[in-house]
């Protein structure tokens, strides 16, 4: 069913916000800090991404084949002139964003081959392929936030993509055991074998190998890929978005703290910040940007 009259954009944008609202927390929290405006093309921009990730869902609940393609029809209507379908009413709003920002469509098309090739089992061989994939998972959306924030300096864009990856590397380290319940490695075949982690042991959710040591090898290149970020943050707008960005990084690289504490167990539970320590986490960020540390 296709809406008969455009949107408002004030209800297209409060749809969009109460999408991000319910399914991406962190970001929400972190997400205050930023102007009205800015705050609003955020949430734009990530209901486009997670309706990319639903209608794949959806097409796999089906029984489908899944391709790029299945995405294809969100960014003709996002991208092009309308005829939004029900359910899009944070398309309007996405559109808009799409044109004061200047997002590109080959960032939002990449995204897609990430979230396709997450359907069915996964099992990466090499660093090489497990990079690719964080770059077309996050790395892309570090591109849309960057010029959503303010900043259009194409120099800037691989530290984008850097936050990025270490955000995914944080994920796929924290979700571990559920992944492999699903029938999903993302950590590379070649480091296994060279740690002597066996695949069988790592689906049934137990240790083997130098467990400890590749976890370490694997949560010291998160925390690089946070490190080499902070000079394409430095260069965001003041105030708002620097900050939002610096909470971001904050609170995803601070999940990888607990990892470690726990000895690397990411088989009995699913490591997380309590909302205590993110408002502490959070004050640390706000000071040091205000004193001018950050």
């Amino acid at each position: 069913m296709v809406h008969s009259s455009p949107l408002p954009l004030d209800f297209s944008f409060s749809a969009a916000r109460a999408v991000t609202r319910e399914h991406a927390k962190t970001f929400y929290f972190a997400s205050h800090v930023l102007p009205e405006d800015v705050r609003k093309d955020s949430y734009a921009v990530y209901a486009c991404c997670r309706s990319i990730d639903d209608v794949v869902d959806r097409a796999v609940a089906r029984g489908e084949k899944v391709s790029p393609q299945v995405a294809a029809k969100i960014l003709e209507r996002a991208f092009g002139a309308g005829g939004d379908e029900v359910g899009e009413e944070w398309m309007p709003a996405f559109r808009d964003t799409v044109h004061r920002k200047r997002l590109q469509r080959p960032w939002f098309e990449d995204l897609t081959l990430g979230v396709a090739g997450d359907v069915g089992p996964v099992e990466l061989q090499s660093w090489e392929e497990l990079d690719l994939y964080c770059y077309r998972v996050a790395g892309t959306v570090g591109l849309m936030m960057m010029r959503v924030f303010g900043l259009e300096n194409e120099a800037a864009e691989p530290r984008a993509v850097d936050l990025g990856r270490g955000m995914q590397l944080t994920n796929i380290l924290r979700d571990v055991a559920e992944d492999a319940r699903a029938g999903r490695i993302y950590l590379p075949a070649d480091e296994r074998l060279k740690f002597g982690i066996r695949k069988e042991e790592l689906l049934a959710g137990r240790r083997s190998g130098h467990w400890q040591e590749f976890m370490e090898f694997q949560v010291d290149r998160a925390r690089k890929q946070y490190a080499l970020s902070e000079p394409g943050i430095r260069q965001l707008p003041p105030g708002g978005p620097q900050l939002a960005t610096w909470l971001m990084r904050e609170l995803y690289a601070g999940i990888l703290d607990p990892i470690e504490s726990s000895g690397y167990d990411v088989f009995s539970r699913r490591h997380s910040l309590s909302l205590g320590s993110k408002l502490w986490r959070g004050l640390g960020i706000w000071w040091n940007v205000r004193a001018g540390r950050a």
